[in-house]
């Protein structure tokens, strides 16, 4: 073993001097789908498909299924889930209980919650403003029937909403092989979780980080994050 990592010092001296590096390639969420054999991801917060539409140009191509509550939104999804074939759009939220209410629409619609939005989200971006409100569909997650995969991927992407998408999903999280969300460190929203409450959350169901990675930095403090994408794991005895 020291042999080894002697030559791989040297090898790595020799190619400095040629300008040249050597970086380790870090596992990725694709790594992640391919490794559990994920068959169905659930798009929680679709928006316009964005997600689905990534994991299809990395080569997923088992079934998707999208939720997007806002309805000139879902339009655009709609269209992009009947052209793939495998992958069904719903037109509803999806919370802690069903019911009916108001989601704040944002100027992007990808900032738009049923959280008001806090003054950092101004700060962040002049897009995260509120233009109308509309009123929309809230289901459970355990009360949506879904296909008896147990290698789901479950994606969220709520704007501040996750916790509440989870509670109404507790039935389903045994079958789920990983949890993907998007965290806070700056707060956009009001009432949302701080990040080592929704790890703390998390853990309670049974699952440990699996992998973060950067979704944004601040434009104030530019070496500052203020969303992380969490990707979470169920405990597993073998190595934890």
């Amino acid at each position: 073993m020291n042999t080894l990592r002697a030559v791989k010092s040297i090898l790595k001296t020799n190619l400095k001097r040629f300008g040249l590096q050597i970086n380790r390639v870090e596992p990725d969420l694709m790594d992640f789908v391919r490794d559990r054999s994920v068959d169905v991801v659930l798009d929680v917060g679709a928006n316009v498909g964005q997600f689905g539409g990534l994991l299809r140009v990395k080569g997923y191509q088992g079934k998707i299924v999208s939720f997007e509550p806002i309805h000139a939104v879902y339009q655009e999804l709609a269209v992009k889930a009947a052209e793939d074939g495998n992958w069904e759009a719903n037109n509803f939220a999806l919370g802690a209980k069903s019911e009916n209410t108001v989601i704040n629409v944002s100027h992007s619609s990808v900032f738009s919650s049923i959280l008001p939005s806090t003054d950092a989200a101004a700060r962040f971006d002049d897009q995260a403003a509120v233009s109308h409100t509309e009123t929309i569909e809230v289901r459970k997650l355990d009360d949506v029937g879904l296909a008896t995969s147990d290698a789901i991927l479950l994606k969220i992407d709520t704007q501040g909403f996750e916790r509440e998408v989870l509670e109404g999903g507790r039935h389903l999280l045994p079958r789920v092989k990983g949890v993907l969300m998007e965290l806070p460190i700056v707060h956009l929203y009001e009432r949302t979780w701080q990040f080592h409450e929704a790890v703390e959350f998390m853990s309670d169901a049974g699952f440990v980080p699996a992998q973060i990675h950067p979704v944004n930095y601040h434009s104030a403090d530019q070496v500052s994050l203020v969303e992380v994408d969490c990707l979470f794991r169920p405990r597993d005895d073998r190595f934890d």
